[in-house]
């Protein structure tokens, strides 16, 4: 099954508006499948590929007058996995000043390396995207909100990497989401990272993933590992960055009871998250389908946000009394606050502390009943 992607049109309507388009994401996300489809909205394209040692050639080490020539003519060039051509960034800064009217698409998983490689390159001259796994949102377009109910227990195992979702069996998605977490995510990070302890990063990634929901102190990490607290640091910097993990920061506003020198770590993925404790068990008899939940529905307005369907901050809310939100969004325009509390099953309230701080603020209380519905969809198409 090939899904349709919430970013699709903004991508299709960015095209031309900056000489070069980049898009970030995750192996396996659907970057590859994505950009085919825009590929087909157009006559005359070129699509190469940085790991195809032919393609490869075409653009390293060539003068701008070499490079103007290869993409004039098409209305779209797309170089796929860019991170793995030697001097992207002035390759493709060449493209943008000498070649007229580039359009061109830049795809790649190893956000830290292609950054590296681009920020200073192209500055003014790109617009960034971000490509996740699967969205409540886009399964649900795909097999109806009915469909997406029935099978949420899956998405929460295993997650919402395109090729899991369209695996049948379990053993099938257990096995995908084991290969996945283990020799398609880390391989970036151990290529281009600089990661000189593989025992001590693996170890850190199985901790943050056995605290997801809680906050979490570097230094105490660091203890457990048996590594300075820079190299944590630096080794989640490297997890956000090969999109793997996200931190959530403390909303405050000076308020002495309120906490704000500590955050939250959540997984983009919640099968990643699994596959890195191996476990797989059904959510129903896990002692953790809270905090999974959290991270899932989280992780869900983290991808609604980054595709801009909301303009927001977003932080999560703790008092020294231990009253807690587990998430808050902030609208830019309007600054008006949306707080959300995630719970498997029970309907609570927003404390009294919370009331009392932000009595202007619309609370939700999320189930495994409504988390469905909480996502924008044209359910009459599907239901």
């Amino acid at each position: 099954m090939i899904f349709s992607r919430t970013i699709f049109k903004r991508l299709c309507d960015n095209i031309g508006k900056k000489p070069i388009l980049v898009l970030y994401g995750a192996r396996q996300v659907g970057k590859t499948t994505l950009i085919k489809s825009i590929l087909e909205q157009f006559s005359h394209t070129l699509y190469l590929q940085g790991d195809d040692p032919k393609d490869a050639v075409l653009l390293e080490h060539r003068s701008a007058k070499e490079l103007s020539e290869l993409v004039s003519g098409y209305e779209l060039v797309v170089i796929d996995e860019a991170q793995r051509i030697k001097d992207i960034g002035i390759t493709l800064k060449l493209i943008a000043d000498n070649a007229e009217s580039a359009r061109v698409i830049a795809t790649g998983s190893s956000s830290f390396e292609l950054a590296n490689k681009l920020n200073e390159p192209l500055t003014g001259r790109n617009r960034k995207f971000y490509l996740y796994p699967l969205s409540i949102k886009e399964i649900t377009d795909t097999f109806g909100a009915s469909t997406v109910n029935k099978k949420l227990d899956s998405y929460l195992t295993f997650g919402m990497y395109p090729e899991i979702v369209n695996a049948e069996s379990r053993q099938e998605k257990a096995l995908l989401i084991k290969e996945l977490a283990g020799d398609y995510l880390f391989k970036d990070l151990f290529l281009f990272g600089d990661i000189r302890n593989s025992f001590a990063f693996e170890k850190l990634a199985k901790l943050l993933a056995l605290r997801i929901g809680s906050e979490i102190s570097y230094a105490e990490l660091a203890k457990e590992v048996g590594v300075s607290r820079e190299t944590i640091h630096n080794y989640v910097t490297l997890l956000e960055q090969a999109f793997i993990v996200f931190r959530l920061t403390p909303l405050y506003t000076n308020k002495t009871k309120e906490i704000n020198k500590s955050h939250k770590i959540y997984f983009y993925d919640v099968g990643i998250r699994n596959a890195l404790i191996g476990n797989t068990d059904p959510i129903d008899i896990r002692p953790d389908k809270g905090a999974i939940f959290e991270n899932f529905f989280i992780a869900e307005k983290i991808k609604e946000r980054a595709y801009g369907l909301h303009t927001s901050d977003v932080h999560f809310w703790r008092d020294r009394q231990g009253a807690e939100i587990d998430f808050i969004e902030i609208e830019n325009s309007s600054k008006q606050i949306f707080a959300y509390e995630c719970k498997w099953k029970e309907i609570v309230t927003a404390s009294t502390s919370f009331k009392k701080a932000y009595p202007d603020t619309e609370f939700k209380c999320i189930t495994s009943k409504n988390i469905v519905t909480n996502f924008s969809f044209d359910q009459a198409k599907k239901d």
